[in-house]
């Protein structure tokens, strides 16, 4: 039960009612799952987005609670101070194997957690309203070059792969949109695909290329159908899957794990740096900046809430240049 839009409402003796209740029912913490809720019914975050908030908070618990601050079964987020979140992110920093982006996001994850329970008068403070973000080093996205989405294109024989490098290629879309992707999202006679519930639930149009096109829809119509129709024919087919575009040998949707599978088994085979489906995504930015495309467009094609997000493909482009200029004047 969703109780987030009542908390802000109800007297304290209430709210804690509700909190008993919530813990003699459900294992998880009545505070993080009050927050999933949340995020998930009045925000509209991706399921992804759910659990690595969910993970980012049970991690902190874990850590609070194995240094004696509360009990798991009914944690007292209202005596955690700033001193407890520094301690939280000094343990992280001794980790090897954090990197410095996914420290910056636990601390997103904290401030959004603790802003939540002070408006809901959860917490009367808000300890992590001081805590600092970690410093993050200047690195550019990893894209590669159009010779290499070519060798990459003739590598994939298979009509799925091919069909799925460029949509990659030519929308921009991330790995989890396209396999959300659904046959009623494509439009044929603009050549643009409506993706739904994009990164912050929102949706946004992208385009398809004149090649791509033709690609996608001879995919649809020939191999696709194949699939679709050997899988009704073993009554193998889900429910799921009938309006998926991207579907694997069983008629399924395709997953993510598949499609990062075969495009790093691609670009080995082509004899290109081994390349994910996010490469794809910086790609398709970094060559329109390139172009000198017009940076709030490539905003709106990649769905950045901010335009200082995309900015950073001015600075491939500017890298890209300089490379260009060196190269040419190398006798």
């Amino acid at each position: 039960m969703y109780y987030g839009h009542v908390l802000r409402v109800v007297p304290d003796i209430i709210y804690k009612i509700l909190r008993i209740t919530f813990m003699l029912e459900n294992p998880q913490d009545f505070a993080i799952k009050s927050f999933m809720d949340y995020l998930t019914i009045e925000k509209g975050c991706s399921t992804n987005t759910i659990k690595g908030y969910s993970h980012d908070l049970e991690s902190l618990m874990d850590y609070l609670t194995t240094n004696g601050i509360g009990d798991p079964k009914m944690f007292p987020w209202d005596k955690v101070a700033l001193l407890h979140l520094r301690g939280f992110l000094a343990h992280l920093y001794n980790q090897r194997d954090n990197k410095t982006s996914s420290i910056h996001r636990r601390v997103c994850s904290i401030k959004a957690f603790f802003r939540y329970l002070q408006a809901n008068r959860m917490i009367q403070e808000d300890p992590a309203s001081e805590l600092q973000y970690p410093k993050r080093p200047s690195s550019l996205p990893k894209y590669i070059a159009k010779d290499s989405i070519q060798a990459l294109v003739d590598e994939a024989k298979n009509p799925l792969h091919n069909a799925i490098i460029e949509v990659l290629y030519s929308t921009g879309a991330r790995c989890n949109e396209l396999r959300s992707m659904n046959l009623e999202d494509i439009n044929f006679e603009d050549n643009s695909i409506t993706i739904r519930g994009g990164k912050g639930g929102k949706d946004r149009i992208v385009l398809l290329s004149k090649r791509a096109g033709p690609i996608l829809r001879e995919y649809i119509n020939n191999y696709r159908n194949t699939l679709m129709s050997k899988a009704a024919d073993r009554k193998e087919l889900p429910l799921d899957s009938q309006q998926a575009v991207f579907v694997s040998n069983r008629g399924t949707r395709i997953s993510n794990r598949t499609i990062q599978h075969f495009i790093a088994k691609l670009s080995e085979d082509a004899g290109i740096k081994r390349t994910t489906p996010h490469m794809l995504r910086h790609s398709f930015a970094s060559h329109l900046v390139m172009k000198q495309t017009n940076i709030r467009v490539v905003q709106q094609l990649l769905g950045h809430a901010s335009l200082d997000t995309t900015q950073i493909y001015a600075n491939v482009s500017s890298e890209f240049v300089k490379s260009e200029f060196e190269d040419k004047l190398n006798f």
